[in-house]
């Protein structure tokens, strides 16, 4: 038997492995001004159309929007389509194995949130219903706790604690006098805003289950949620539309 060959393994160079961690860092931070960026400006734009919308008077008689379920219809149509471009462009292909069922309960807290929400935008200014929306995190966290038997660090109860504080210092209104009467804390719109925090929390607890129980991506759990919902919406819109013409025939005979 000859001797052993010894195979001599060129190690890598010090100043490349630094070169690539510095570029993985510097990419990582323009991602993450990139997603920043896009945030804001999406969110800031998506507000001012919201509010427009929702808070615009229409036709000669000044009528008010009432149709907070068409405006969330289109919404999750778009959603279902730029998540499916994600998921066809950015991703690569995976077995789904959530439950079609789970997707459809989740997309039902899910629409009477944001239906909930749009149409509290016909009582309270945007500025306000973002307020609101941003407590979303504790009813999150305790119907996680509750529903969903979680743990939470120390430090996200503190930060909810930051949250409950900052909104009570921002809506509170010191009493001017006692002919303020048309100055109201707790209106109907406020509680739409409850129920869509409320069902937030529920939404929450379901998608926390999908990624525990079925490591659903985001972008999976985004485009069949929203197909849900525009499924449900689509129903009840051409429901409602028939019944409103059968009302007007019966109107126009009786007429």
């Amino acid at each position: 038997m000859g001797p052993a060959e010894v195979v001599a393994v060129e190690p890598e160079a010090p100043g490349e492995a630094a070169r690539s961690s510095m570029e993985k860092v510097a990419s990582e931070k323009l991602r993450l001004i990139v997603c920043f960026l896009g945030v804001f400006v999406c969110y800031f734009y998506y507000g001012i159309l919201q509010e427009s919308i929702t808070r615009g008077k229409y036709g000669e008689q000044q009528e008010s929007f009432t149709f907070a379920k068409s405006l969330v219809f289109v919404q999750c149509i778009i959603n279902a389509i730029f998540s499916k471009l994600v998921i066809q462009l950015f991703e690569n292909p995976s077995p789904e194995r959530t439950p079609r069922w789970l997707y459809a309960v989740c997309s039902m807290s899910y629409l009477g949130a944001m239906v909930s929400s749009n149409s509290a935008l016909q009582y309270v200014n945007y500025p306000t219903q973002v307020l609101g929306k941003s407590c979303k995190p504790i009813p999150v966290m305790i119907l996680g706790v509750l529903i969903g038997r979680k743990r939470y660090p120390l430090t996200k109860y503190m930060c909810v604690l930051l949250i409950v504080l900052g909104v009570a210092l921002f809506m509170y209104k010191p009493k001017k006098g006692l002919g303020d009467a048309d100055d109201h804390i707790f209106g109907f719109g406020e509680t739409l805003l409850l129920v869509s925090l409320t069902l937030d929390g529920l939404t929450g607890v379901a998608q926390d289950h999908m990624r525990a129980n079925f490591q659903t991506g985001s972008n999976q759990m985004m485009l069949n949620i929203n197909v849900w919902s525009s499924l449900f919406l689509g129903i009840d819109d051409t429901i409602v539309g028939m019944n409103r013409e059968v009302t007007w025939k019966v109107q126009v005979k009786a007429g």
